[in-house]
């Protein structure tokens, strides 16, 4: 857009200048004085090197506002060539901050699974444990029964009776 201000610029002063010495040749010309104080030949010499004189000064004014918007162009694209690498700059930055958020998302469901995971075996040793509290427990209830069961001396003594009775037949 600013390139296209200041091609604009130049080539209206470019025409400013071509047209600016043609207007004076196009304009009437001044109608022949008939009056008898007419002005001496001398000073009509003056008005027309006052008048060359005010051509020259605006084409020295027209130079200078082309030597301006020639100034202007360069700076232009030397700030054009900035912003371009500025926007290359800025381009690189978006391409990684899409990779960066491509990764922390894959590093996101990454955790997630993780998590799911971990639960799940924290469930799993849950219900291991609470399966060995039962075993323990059973195996607690049946050394209780056990004891409870024991069985009297006499009953004992006829025991061993009966395998010393077994244990002499044999022989």
């Amino acid at each position: 857009m600013t390139n296209w201000k200041s091609s604009v610029l130049i080539a209206s002063m470019l025409m400013l200048a071509w047209i600016a010495p043609a207007t004076d040749a196009q304009s009437p010309p001044t109608p022949p004085n008939s009056a008898k104080s007419s002005p001496t030949p001398d000073t009509d010499v003056r008005s027309r090197r006052k008048a060359a004189g005010g051509r020259r000064e605006n084409a020295k004014a027209i130079i200078a506002s082309c030597a301006a918007a020639a100034d202007d162009l360069i700076a232009t694209r030397s700030l054009v060539e900035a912003l371009d690498s500025e926007n290359k700059a800025i381009q690189t930055r978006l391409d990684t901050e899409k990779r960066t958020t491509a990764m922390l998302l894959e590093l996101n469901e990454t955790r997630k699974s993780e998590n799911a995971a971990l639960r799940t075996a924290v469930a799993a040793k849950n219900e291991t444990i609470a399966a060995k509290d039962a075993v323990i427990a059973a195996q607690d209830k049946l050394v209780t029964g056990l004891k409870s069961k024991r069985s009297s001396p006499w009953k004992r003594l006829g025991d061993v009776l009966i395998g010393v009775a077994i244990a002499a037949i044999l022989k």
